[in-house]
């Protein structure tokens, strides 16, 4: 091997490449898209194989931290919750967490992210809430239609949020509660509930709109405490 070359035991070859490439992004200061070493170039410097190359780019893209859908280049990845949702999912299924504590954590972000979407929210982000809020009363009854546009209601109360981190983390927690929802929304008559759930969702779109952040805080809490978070079986 070639001395000038970074030293690479054999022994832990991919996690030594996983960990160069995550250097060259850290000291490059590398944005998101930007482009990291190819995969000729790696082995070039590092001396190992394309194999081991291609699974430190696979561990990098499974973490997030890579996009490898591009081929030759592989880029720096935008934030998302991929990882977090692996996590969160597994966690759920092997029993190590409930959808309840899922539920109080998600309450405690939506509660905060509710404050700050009055505070920081554009108009944009204000119309979209208002369509969302539309689509919520128009397929009430279709559970998976709600589920959907609740979804999306309350992605873009964090969106508005103007912290990235609520919308990524709210994506995460999401995911493992949509099962559980989806069956007690299938479990129960929720029909009698309809507007309670409608108006709990409309208090808090009009705190927003209106950049009251104690109201907007105030509706969100009621929400996280009204019948529908009942609806969630535990696994």
């Amino acid at each position: 091997m070639n001395m000038s070359k970074p030293i690479i035991e054999k022994s832990t070859l991919s996690e030594q490449v996983r960990n160069y490439i995550l250097n060259v992004i850290t000291t490059q200061q590398l944005e998101p898209g930007a482009r990291v070493p190819s995969e000729k170039q790696l082995t070039e410097t590092l001396g190992v194989s394309r194999g081991v190359v291609r699974e430190a780019f696979q561990a990098l893209s499974i973490l997030g931290i890579l996009d490898i859908s591009s081929g030759k280049y592989p880029r720096v990845q935008s934030l998302n919750s991929a990882a977090l949702e692996t996590i969160f999912n597994y966690s759920v299924v092997t029993q190590q967490i409930s959808a309840s504590q899922i539920l109080s954590l998600r309450s405690t972000l939506e509660v905060h992210s509710a404050v700050l979407a009055a505070q920081n929210g554009t108009e944009d982000h204000f119309s979209r809430l208002r369509i969302e809020m539309a689509k919520i009363s128009e397929v009430f009854g279709d559970h998976q239609s709600f589920i959907y546009h609740d979804a999306r209601f309350h992605m873009i109360l964090a969106e508005a949020s103007g912290n990235p981190l609520y919308a990524l983390l709210l994506q995460a927690l999401r995911v493992p509660l949509e099962k559980s929802i989806s069956a007690g929304l299938h479990a129960h008559d929720i029909h009698d509930r309809r507007q309670q759930i409608i108006d709990v969702h409309q208090a808090i779109l009009d705190k927003v709109c209106q950049r009251d952040a104690e109201g907007a805080a105030l509706a969100m809490q009621k929400h996280f405490s009204s019948a529908i978070n009942a609806l969630i079986i535990e696994k």
